[in-house]
Parts: C-alpha cells; structure tokens; sequence
C-alpha cells in the first residue's frame, strides 16, 4: 500500500514538472495546499472567492435624477396603495446583495406595490423593460440578476417562515422563491439602493437614500419629565410592562426614580398617572389593562415613599390613540403613560 501511495505521488509531481518545463504556471487561487484523508486521497477545497461591496468601484452619474423615490410607474400603471408591498419609512433599510455578499444601505425607504391602471391586465414585459431602460438612462448600475442562493437564503431564519418575515422586511417581492434585480446609484451628494421584482401578476420596486442615522432617543429624568408637564401640562412616558398584564418590567423602574426625584422636588405638584393601550385586544380588556397599569405605578411611586394623597390614577384604553394603530410604530406609540398635573 505505502509503494502505490508513493508511486501515485511521484506521477503528481512529473506532470506538475511537465507543466512548468513547458512554461504552464499552476493557478494558485484554485489549487490550495492538500491534506490526506484518513483513506489516503488527496482533497482540495475551493478559497471562498467572497468580496465585501464597496461604492468605491461604483461609477458616479452626473444625470438630473429628479427627486425621492427617483423612480415612477411606467405609463399606464400605478401604485397600489391598498397593499401591504407599498410602505413609506424616514428610517429603515433595504438589504441588497450583489452576486457575492449582502450588505444593507440604511436611510430613507420607499416600497411601492405596481399594479396596471383601469384593472387592465398585468404587463410584465412591457413592466421590466421600462423599468431597466429608464434605469440604465440614469446611470444606475445593475449588480445583481436572479435568484439569491438557497444556501444564503436559509442564512436568514431557522424557519421558513422566519425567512419569509426577515426578506419581507428588508426587500421586495418573492425573495425566497424567485429572482430580483439589484441596482445602485451613485451620484456626487447621495447613494441609492434600487430593488426591482416582477411576475406574471405584479411588479414592485423598493428605493433607499442613504443617510446616517440620528438618535433620537432622550434619557427620561427627572428634570425632562417636569419640564415636560410645565410646558404641556403632561409629560408622556414608555413604562415598559408585562405584555397583557399591569406587572411593571424591571428595566422600567429606573423610570420610575426618575418620577419620584421629580416629586421630591417638587413637593406642591400633584400628578394623576394615566395608562393608555393599543387596540390588540377587546376594548374593555383595554380599559382594564390600562387603569391597572396606572395603578401599578401609582403603587411603586408610593413604595418609593411619595405621598399617596398627591396621586391618582386613571386608564383610558384604547381611546385616546396619538399614533396609527394599522402600524407596529403606531402602537408603541399608544403603549404609555402620562403624567398629567393636577390644579
């Protein structure tokens, strides 16, 4: 066995010799060194050929193209705005991916769902030639067509469905089961991502401008929340409970130091505590939830020694909405506390 293995050898390197005697040159980026296995073969593994995107490489277009979204229906075709594929976003982002990685462009957001004009039927060819010929006009460059590998689509959610919800958030169309177009646009003052994805009954486009996020999270003290019901006459609070339930999460009692420092300081105010729900829910289960919610704070603000007789509390529900209920953000928004003097 040690003669064949060292004879099988020996032939290796006479072609290699051959090779090089006749000016050939062996290519390094796909022959890396070997390993023996446990049976004796020789194995050689591929170098992973992966390149991170960079606008450097991008060319930029001095062509006017016009304002956010940049881009239109084509004549004959409109937006749907009764469907969840069109979405509006200040701050969000779109996750592109160019043949060899993905990599995200954050910034403004726009997804628009197409469908024809007049209930016509749909266009498809007429859909995508438009798009890529208005495209290219603008000097947009188109760096990925087809399907996304199955191997970096499973990358995203242990389960189908998991990957369904993450590509439905950052892209448009299909993504698991069908091909999208990948374009960028580079011009001297901004970096645009496009999606674009059709099929034999729709199309859809989604548009990101970059631009850098800004916090706008403050941190809640004592001082914001009194200046706050001064200037107001409320200062409006995110306490963080239990979902369903009136037991105030931990995380959210620094929150309420914060409250009793105010009251402290000003020993004449007296506050009623005000809970208010989104519309997850019976109305009445809200109402409940609501005035129990008040109700757990006005008991920890008393724990924390206040004087129960500068307090009360209320709920409201789901009544009082100050943001959209059809959204995620809208009802985190509508998840809160006010704080409201009392004369």
């Amino acid at each position: 066995m040690k003669k064949n293995y060292l004879i099988g050898l020996l032939a290796i390197v006479t072609v290699l010799s051959c090779k090089k005697e006749k000016g050939g040159t062996v290519d390094q980026t796909t022959v890396n060194p070997v390993a023996e296995t446990e049976v004796g073969k020789v194995e050689i593994e591929p170098k992973s050929s992966t390149v991170a995107f960079t606008w450097d490489k991008i060319p930029l277009t001095l062509k006017d193209i016009g304002g956010f979204p940049y881009i239109t229906p084509p004549s004959g075709m409109i937006i749907d705005e009764n469907t969840s594929a069109t979405e509006s976003y200040d701050f969000h982002k779109l996750e592109m991916f160019d043949g060899n990685s993905f990599f995200d462009i954050e910034g403004r957001v726009e997804k628009m769902g197409i469908q024809m004009d007049d209930d016509k039927d749909w266009n498809q060819y007429f859909f995508d030639k438009s798009v890529k010929e208005y495209l290219k006009e603008i000097g947009a460059e188109l760096v990925f067509e087809g399907n996304i590998p199955d191997s970096l689509i499973n990358e995203k959610g242990e389960t189908v469905n998991d990957r369904h919800a993450y590509f439905n958030n950052f892209y448009v169309g299909d993504i698991v089961n069908s091909p999208i177009r990948m374009y960028v646009l580079k011009t001297p003052t901004k970096k645009i991502g496009i999606q674009v994805y059709s099929d034999t009954a729709r199309g859809q486009i989604g548009v990101v401008e970059s631009k850098d996020f800004e916090q706008t999270i403050e941190k809640i003290t004592a001082d914001k929340i009194i200046d706050d019901i001064n200037s107001k006459g409320f200062a409006t609070l995110h306490i963080n409970f239990d979902t369903g339930k009136s037991r105030i999460k931990s995380e959210s009692y620094e929150i309420v130091s914060e409250i009793t420092k105010m009251l402290n300081a000003n020993p004449d105010l007296k506050i009623s505590i005000e809970g208010h729900t989104d519309n997850v829910g019976s109305e009445q289960a809200n109402m409940k939830l609501s005035k129990n919610r008040a109700k757990s704070v006005l008991i920890a603000l008393v724990d924390e020694g206040v004087d129960e007789s500068r307090l009360k509390s209320e709920g409201y529900g789901q009544s009082m909405p100050i943001g959209d209920n059809a959204t995620e953000e809208g009802k985190a928004l509508n998840r809160r506390v006010e704080l409201r003097k009392i004369d």
